[in-house]
């Protein structure tokens, strides 16, 4: 990736402008940062609290998305929307933060490519798919989008399923049906096989 610094200005407050490290095709807008321990937050305290997360973002949108182009592609937005909501980001988990907005965006680009299909009524391209164990990637794929995901931030990234009922916005009791069900149709696929 090629970075660059562009000066990013504090909404209020002294000081002047900030260096920010970016990708260097992104615009970043002037925007204010949230309040950390009495004080502005800076750009560099975003950078250092969001950029350890880009890489597993990446690979549970690849999972939900099945292409690792158009995860990359969401996950730029993924970052871009959560630089611009940064003045109103509580604080409490950015790594749940991040995964809500990118499954958010994936969802949404689920949807969108249903619809050009069904317009277009062609038919969707092979998905991308997991070398490592293309049996267990099939699986996870025949899954509905909100269970495999919420599988995944279950088993792979350790979520609780009330942790995983905050991100999607519904009951644990929800979270706990889509994994079971999720888990057992996994299961039933792998011994097909």
């Amino acid at each position: 990736m090629s970075w660059t610094t562009r000066p990013v200005r504090p909404a209020a407050g002294p000081g002047g402008a900030k260096e920010l490290l970016v990708e260097s095709h992104t615009p970043l807008p002037a925007i204010g940062l949230p309040r950390t321990a009495g004080r502005r937050a800076t750009a560099e305290d975003f950078e250092r609290e969001v950029a350890p997360h880009y890489a597993p973002l990446v690979r549970r949108l690849v999972l939900v998305l099945g292409d690792e182009a158009e995860a990359q592609d969401v996950a730029q937005e993924t970052y871009l929307q959560a630089f611009r909501s940064w003045d109103r980001f509580d604080g409490a988990d950015v790594r749940a933060w991040l995964y809500t907005i990118g499954l958010r965006l994936s969802f949404n680009e689920l949807r969108r490519r249903r619809r050009w299909i069904a317009a277009l009524g062609r038919v969707r391209p092979k998905p991308w798919q997991d070398p490592a164990d293309p049996d267990l990637a099939a699986a996870l794929r025949s899954l509905e989008p909100r269970a495999r995901a919420a599988l995944l931030l279950s088993l792979v990234d350790g979520y609780t399923h009330a942790e995983i009922a905050a991100i999607f916005s519904v009951p644990a009791g929800t979270v706990a049906s889509w994994i079971s069900r999720a888990r057992a149709q996994v299961r039933s696929e792998l011994r097909e096989e």
